[in-house]
């Protein structure tokens, strides 16, 4: 058995995406040869809400180390919040007490936080241990001096600075890079001549069927809406902004529209967009309202701006009598939130840009309904098609059999997308080789315990 030292600075409990890619990946990998050990942080060190239930999802053997931070009193002082930074130092010196007395085969970062990618280019300086970056969100914006100047503040303008600087660093002895989507792969292996389209891995977050089971068993109670109101709720849990507002205004159309012409069926429609921001506590920051408010649809429309629990998001989806996926304009998005959709057993429907790898996934599953638009036209020569589709969900209702082919859908599981991980880690390990003086050293194979450390 190999094993893999994944450094997760967020994690569970943690809901946001980078602790349940982590969660997800942890629990597969020995099923593939490869032993984790997560290096993490203690949850009180979190800036956001936990939920402490999400520790039921782990696995019961799963070895997770936690480390100290940097205080976030002390590095507020100089303006600085990252928790991946926060967490930096500790986490060095973790992995290089783990490289020097265990066996550590290879080293998994995902980012963001982007801080820790270099903490793989040291392990691989001083103990000549391969590693892989796992790239959930681009960490250089390349389109980002064309963005206006209200967008491009002191601190995100050093920010971007730092990203041109330390990416390639980070990246100089890469053994392999994994991605959520080819896009995104593809924009990295494009600004490093030592990388090749060979070096790069697409692996979307995967279906986790196992939540759901959880969840069945362990039903959570959500106060955002009622189904015994005779109304036909309709929800979409996750964030908002400028990005969505091509598909959010394509949507708002088609129902101010239905709303005029079929005012019969469109009447029930109630939409709900719950976890718009980042942030646990955001009450006034709306993404999604001022756009519904061009269209006069306040009545039909409603939003939590505030971020919710994994768990809590799962059960508003089952709760749902239908779900709405609005993409982003850009082509390289891939909503890490689809597989869940999907999952819910819910009709469905999809607007997104048509090079998003969600328009495939959602097509191959037959999941439910999806439209496209591109960086041209938009939506509004499809305002007909988002109108019918959405008329066919209202009038089918919520208890209709969904038509997903469930034989794919196992294709795009949790499991299915950790043995491809598990290949990339093979990658990696050959390719480490290419490195001058990168053997494996040898180092000892000693026992570990089965729990939580401090």
């Amino acid at each position: 058995m190999k094993r893999v030292v994944i450094i997760g600075s967020d994690f569970t409990p943690s809901s946001y995406p980078p602790a349940l890619r982590v969660r997800f990946f942890a629990q597969h990998l020995a099923e593939f040869g490869w032993e984790p050990t997560i290096l993490t942080i203690d949850p009180k060190e979190y800036e956001w809400e936990v939920d402490k239930e999400n520790e039921h999802l782990l696995p019961k053997d799963l070895r997770v180390i936690r480390t100290p931070v940097v205080p976030i009193s002390t590095t507020r002082k100089l303006g600085l919040g990252d928790i991946g930074l926060r967490s930096l130092w500790h986490h060095w010196r973790a992995l290089s007490k783990l490289c020097r007395t265990e066996q550590v085969d290879l080293v998994l970062i995902p980012v963001p936080p982007y801080y820790p990618a270099i903490i793989g280019r040291l392990a691989h300086l001083y103990y000549k241990v391969p590693y892989v970056v796992d790239f959930i969100d681009p960490w250089v914006t390349l389109n980002y001096w064309n963005l206006p100047g209200s967008q491009r503040p002191v601190k995100r303008t050093i920010s971007y600075g730092l990203s041109r600087l330390l990416e390639p660093f980070a990246l100089k002895c890469v053994g392999h890079i994994v991605g959520v989507s080819k896009a995104t792969t593809d924009g990295v292996v494009d600004r490093y001549s030592w990388l090749s389209e060979a070096d790069a891995t697409e692996i979307p977050y995967g279906a986790a069927a196992n939540d759901f089971d959880y969840l069945r068993a362990q039903p959570r109670r959500q106060s955002f809406f009622t189904n015994d109101d005779k109304n036909f709720h309709m929800s979409y849990v996750g964030r908002g902004g400028e990005d969505m507002k091509v598909a959010l205004r394509g949507l708002f159309k088609a129902i101010k529209k239905g709303l005029n012409e079929r005012s019969e069926v469109f009447q029930r429609l109630r939409l709900h967009f719950i976890g718009t921001t980042y942030a646990p506590k955001a009450d006034g920051k709306y993404q999604v309202m001022p756009v519904a408010r061009e269209f006069g649809l306040e009545d039909y429309v409603s939003e939590h701006p505030g971020r919710v629990a994994y768990l809590d998001a799962l059960q508003i989806l089952v709760d749902s009598d239908a779900l709405i996926v609005p993409g982003s304009d850009r082509p390289h998005y891939t909503a890490s939130k689809i597989f869940p959709y999907i999952l819910a057993k819910k009709p469905l429907l999809a607007l997104f840009h048509e090079n998003s790898s969600v328009v495939r996934i959602v097509t191959e599953t037959k999941a439910g309904a999806v439209i496209t638009f591109n960086g041209e036209t938009g939506l509004d020569a499809k305002v007909d098609d988002i109108l019918n589709a959405l008329e066919q969900i209202i009038v089918r209702g919520s208890n209709y059999e969904t038509e997903t082919d469930w034989s794919v859908v196992d294709n795009y599981s949790t499991r299915a997308m950790t043995e491809r991980l598990a290949q990339a880690f093979d990658k990696a390990i050959s390719n480490n080789q290419r490195y001058p003086g990168a053997m494996m050293r040898s180092t000892p194979h000693g026992e570990v315990s089965r729990h939580s450390e401090s």
